[in-house]
């Protein structure tokens, strides 16, 4: 295999660079889910050929698989895959139309990286099953992250066979890795990445880095688990489209090498057409993960799989900046474990951020209409914190679905319209998709939050 090399060899890190082209779908759409919305399945591949339109092509990625009871097998790329009555498969210029009542089986690229994640972590104990995942991987059509994780493996273990299945040269002193044209040792080869960016693909993420090898393969596994849970528990209920582009994850060695968006470093999102491209560096001397990676990374699949490009004059402007926040927050939460093998778990606890929400001087109807630059980024100080907070704990109790009276499904339709639709921040929206004022909300939302400082 090849070895990894830098990005002006075109192969930046080659182990985990060479995924199978995807096709150009970018998720940059003003389409409507059909569930919210009533789209026809024509009128939703009228919407697939506008997000493609403007769109270099690229080679076609037939990795998903639908067999229909007919016998007749198509491949090609499931936009929404839970889409309930029709599936609409992209095949490069190609859409394919199938009814979900013709369908027998379906093998898709999401199951088998939800598969490949949830090996990952049940054997992260044993060396001989971790290399398994990389044959796994690779003969399923996963080379990047057959790469990325012969990667982690040879910079944990010096791993033998995942070092030659990444082209690497051993010699009595050790294994040399292939950069610019030649081969160097581990600490020249990382010191030599750390001049320019390299990067790394996997399926959902792409990773850009300018140093911090080991780290910065370990995120993009993390990641991956993260695209999992997203799609886990929003892809039915919000119809969301597949990632078919991977989300580019800017990571800076430090907050002094870190584009500053507001007063002081802090992790952001910049949209389509302005970046698309999620940022966030690495804190302290030798930290194991970037700052609220998940959180950044959240944001980036909701431009790909609901927002789309959005005709915005500035990178500031957001349709819904307070769902935004409290959406990458509640995932930045939902996930847990160590650099590697990251995994949604129960959540962290939030009584911190329960008691700062407790004492905000605003009413949740204000919380609604923060702008994104003004209300969370601009400055350093006490409000900022608790914008964050609120955010944060007002999503993830919208969510709860232990909530008496529900909220969950009302929850999810306004998140469709406010997103998905682009209605935006409105407080009428607000109240008419939760079928309540959201005045009648602050009592239930206290009582929860004083709930939350106790555990």
């Amino acid at each position: 295999m090849p070895a990894m090399e830098h990005p002006s060899t075109r192969s930046p890190l080659r182990g985990c660079q060479r995924a199978p082209s995807r096709n150009p779908v970018h998720g940059s759409s003003g389409s409507e889910s059909p569930r919210a919305r009533g789209i026809t399945p024509a009128l939703l591949a009228l919407a697939v050929i506008a997000w493609t339109a403007a769109m270099a092509p690229a080679q076609d990625d037939l990795r998903d698989r639908v067999v229909k009871k007919n016998g007749k097998v198509v491949t090609g790329r499931i936009v929404v895959p839970t889409a309930p009555k029709e599936l609409l498969v992209l095949q490069g210029g190609r859409r394919v139309r199938i009814e979900r009542s013709d369908i027998q089986q379906i093998d898709r690229v999401a199951d088998r990286v939800r598969e490949f994640c949830e090996r990952r972590l049940k054997l992260k104990g044993s060396p001989r099953a971790q290399w398994f995942l990389v044959e796994w991987a690779e003969s399923r059509g996963l080379p990047g992250l057959a790469r990325a994780q012969a990667m982690l493996l040879a910079l944990d273990d010096n791993h033998e066979q995942a070092h030659e299945f990444l082209g690497h040269r051993k010699t009595s002193k050790g294994w040399l890795y292939a950069h610019a044209g030649r081969n160097l040792s581990r600490a020249k080869f990382e010191a030599a990445l750390e001049k320019k960016n390299f990067e790394i693909v996997g399926e959902r993420f792409k990773v850009r880095c300018d140093g911090r090898v080991r780290a910065a393969v370990a995120a993009l596994l993390d990641l991956e688990y993260l695209g999992v849970a997203f799609y886990d528990r929003f892809g039915e209920g919000l119809q969301l489209r597949e990632a078919l582009q991977p989300v580019l994850v800017d990571i800076s060695y430090s907050d002094k090498t870190f584009q500053k968006w507001g007063f002081r470093p802090q992790p952001y999102f910049r949209p389509p057409p302005h970046g698309d491209v999620a940022r966030t560096f690495y804190r302290g001397i030798a930290p194991t993960r970037p700052e609220r990676l998940f959180f950044v990374a959240t944001q980036g699949l909701l431009y790909r799989s609901l927002i789309g490009e959005v005709n915005q004059q500035s990178d500031r402007d957001r349709i819904c900046p307070w769902l935004e926040i409290g959406l990458g927050m509640h995932l930045e939460n939902v996930m847990e474990g160590p650099a590697g093998f990251a995994f949604p778990g129960r959540g962290r606890r939030n009584n911190v951020q329960a008691s700062q929400t407790l004492s905000r001087g605003f009413r949740m109807s204000s919380l609604l209409h923060l702008p994104m630059y003004g209300g969370y980024y601009l400055m350093d100080d006490t409000p900022t914190a608790t914008h964050w907070a609120a955010s944060t704990m007002l999503v993830t109790w919208l969510l709860d679905k232990d909530n008496r009276p529900p909220t969950r499904d009302a929850f999810f339709n306004y998140m469709r319209q406010a997103l998905g639709d682009r209605l935006g921040d409105s407080s009428t929206l607000f109240d008419r998709a939760m079928g309540r004022r959201i005045e009648e909300l602050e009592e239930p939302f206290s009582k929860w939050l004083v709930e939350q400082t106790k555990k």
